[in-house]
């Protein structure tokens, strides 16, 4: 069947349809966000056991594990911690990480679920991502191609295609606890100069080659041209750069250490 996340069925739709209680998932995905897991959440329980793949891991900064700019519909619930302590907790009993060697974001992506006792599979290959947007959950304009399938052979090969890149250890290496490191950071309760520099590097990250003194004050008003300035003694005008001046320095050092320093990319 094709799931394209649009008029052709929806990935996540599709595979809350099949039985996941004892069950078994292998998942490979080049992207992974805790809203992600919080879509599939109940379903994820139930299992018995799960292999993670992420081929972009080192890629993984804080922001793009909470969420994507798309996911801004999750974003605002501001349940991140919450989420991410249930995902993190999830993963310690019944998960399995790894991460490719050498990342690259694959457009082959691999969801495959085997049901306990009955034989039977159920695999989604493609473009579906572990995330809102993957899972159907957000609309897009992107153009997304999956093929689901329960046909034996097929998925059987979708499975050892898989479990080859898994027990490879030059490709994949277990990057199980630096995942949960970076979950219980978003769970943990943040001092508030984190929120401080945290809400600067986001207000002004786009502009931080632009925050310069010399620029700002001397270039982009032209007011020493002005009359008023030509009249001001020399203190007034010492006075008034440092004003002008020790604000954008700070500025510059604390969106450095919220760069730098871990508040979005430790």
């Amino acid at each position: 069947m094709l799931l394209d996340n649009k008029n052709n069925g929806y990935v996540g739709a599709e595979l809350k349809k099949y039985f996941f209680k004892g069950s078994e998932l292998a998942v490979l995905s080049s992207l992974f966000t805790i809203y992600g897991y919080s879509i599939l959440s109940k379903e994820l329980r139930e299992l018995n056991s799960s292999r993670f793949l992420l081929t972009a891991w080192p890629h993984e900064s804080l922001q793009s594990l909470i969420g994507e700019e798309s996911e801004v519909r999750y974003l605002n619930q501001l349940n991140q911690r919450y989420i991410a302590r249930e995902c993190a907790k999830w993963i310690r009993g019944k998960a399995e990480v790894k991460a490719s060697r050498e990342p690259h974001r694959s457009s082959q992506n691999l969801i495959h679920l085997t049901a306990n006792g009955s034989g039977e599979h159920f695999a989604v290959h493609g473009s579906a991502t572990l995330t809102p947007t993957g899972l159907g959950e957000i609309r897009t304009n992107n153009y997304q191609m999956n093929t689901g399938t329960f046909e034996t052979q097929t998925t059987q090969q979708l499975l050892s295609w898989f479990d080859s890149i898994w027990m490879d250890e030059a490709s994949a290496t277990d990057i199980r606890n630096e995942l949960l490191e970076k979950l219980d950071f978003i769970a943990a309760d943040q001092p508030a100069n984190f929120v401080y520099f945290l809400t600067l590097y986001n207000l002004f990250k786009n502009f931080l080659e632009d925050i310069d003194e010399e620029n700002i004050i001397r270039s982009k008003t032209g007011f020493k041209d002005t009359l008023v300035w030509n009249k001001l003694y020399k203190f007034q005008k010492g006075g008034f750069h440092r004003s002008c001046t020790v604000p954008l320095r700070h500025l510059r050092r604390v969106c450095k250490k919220a760069s730098m320093n871990g508040c979005l990319k430790p």
